[in-house]
């Protein structure tokens, strides 16, 4: 894979430090971009890791027959190592550590690869990422969202609420249409009239913190939306009393009746 090295000037890091979210046009190469299709693709195709709870939809109840909405696939570097040896991943790994202000070596990294599909794909509801994961911790974490196809407003592209990062805690979440079962959230605890669109050409990437308030609308357009994205967390902080959210216990109890094992955060 052809080699790209990407650095932040001084105003990128401060933006993401007051706004929450920067967006820059190229974090890999051209002929990067094509493989990184090709193994997304073959990853989709397969429903890579259904049995595990590693594939489903985020837009739809858990274990639904109908098409899938917002398909997703968890943990792509776990059924394709070579992606961590991929310039995405370690541009990615090295932003990722200057905009948290921690060593490389003391980054961890996970991924997950979403899907819009073209005409039907469903929007992703304003949320912040740190409402799905543990409560017993403060975050030091930020997601890194590479666009392999032109993603626009009408496409799908990612939209952020300024300054939202700030907020003392995570707001109030609830899940999609109500539906423990399924696993995507929603917050109203947002003013869209405040937003900012990111439009990316393939190639481009944005970064946002884990309390930033993000969406991304439907997909309108012919062509698919395909999104890898990579959260880097720096060391977190414990908790002294765990984080009131209930809607992760919600989704764990609707998943119990249901019969259906796997892993809420």
């Amino acid at each position: 894979m052809h080699s790209l090295n990407v650095t932040l000037t001084r105003n990128q890091i401060a933006d993401f430090v007051n706004l929450g979210f920067l967006a820059i046009d190229r974090i890999t190469a051209n002929d990067e971009i094509g493989q990184l299709r090709e193994i997304f693709d073959r990853l989709f195709d397969a429903r890579t890791g259904e049995s595990r709870g590693l594939f489903y939809d985020l837009a739809a109840p858990r274990g639904h027959a109908g098409r899938n909405l917002l398909p997703q696939v968890l943990g792509p570097d776990l059924h394709v190592p070579e992606l961590r040896e991929s310039t995405y991943y370690r541009n990615a790994r090295a932003l990722g550590a200057t905009l948290l202000g921690v060593p490389e070596d003391e980054l961890t990294i996970g991924g997950h690869m979403i899907m819009k599909p073209a005409r039907y794909g469903a929007e992703t509801p304003w949320h912040q990422d740190e409402a799905y994961w543990d409560p017993n911790v403060v975050m030091n974490s930020l997601s890194v969202w590479l666009s392999l196809d032109e993603a626009t407003v009408e496409s799908g592209c990612m939209q952020f609420i300024p300054g939202s990062h700030q907020s003392e805690d995570v707001h109030e979440h609830r899940h999609i249409d109500d539906d423990p079962l399924i696993h995507g959230l929603v917050t109203d605890h947002v003013d869209p009239t405040h937003a900012v669109s990111c439009p990316l050409s393939p190639g481009g990437a944005t970064f946002h913190h884990s309390r930033t308030l993000h969406h991304t609308g439907a997909n309108r357009t012919p062509a698919v939306r395909r999104a890898y994205i990579l959260v880097c967390s720096g060391p977190a902080d414990e908790r002294d009393t765990p984080a009131h959210r209930p809607w992760q216990q919600d989704e764990r109890n609707a998943l119990a009746r249901a019969g259906i094992d796997v892993q809420v955060f």
